[in-house]
């Protein structure tokens, strides 16, 4: 896919969606986030600095997305494909026990 097509798709339809559908529950979980790192900070008057948050959001995303999101895409995509019937190893299989057994 060329940069222009996937920019135009990251920029027309995902990020859209994203503020659509995500932005509310990710804004509440990345507060609830800033608030537990505000938390362990000994300094009370600091700035919070978004970076580490940012990090450890972007990972856990990526793990969401690799645990919970894409087996689930990718199972999908498996039941759409044809079925390729394999020849019957169990045939095979049954005729090689009975030689043994007589043997």
């Amino acid at each position: 896919m060329s940069d222009d097509i996937a920019f135009r798709i990251q920029l027309g339809l995902i990020l859209p969606k994203l503020k659509e559908k995500l932005a509310p529950s990710l804004t509440e979980i990345v507060t609830e986030l800033v608030h537990i790192v505000n938390a362990g900070s000994l300094e009370e008057d600091s700035e919070t600095d978004l970076g580490p948050v940012k990090e450890i959001m972007m990972k856990d995303l990526e793990i969401f997305l690799d645990k919970e999101i894409l087996p689930v895409v990718e199972a999908s995509l498996k039941k759409d494909e044809p079925v390729v019937e394999e020849a019957e190893p169990e045939v095979e299989e049954a005729e090689g026990s009975t030689e043994e057994s007589s043997e």
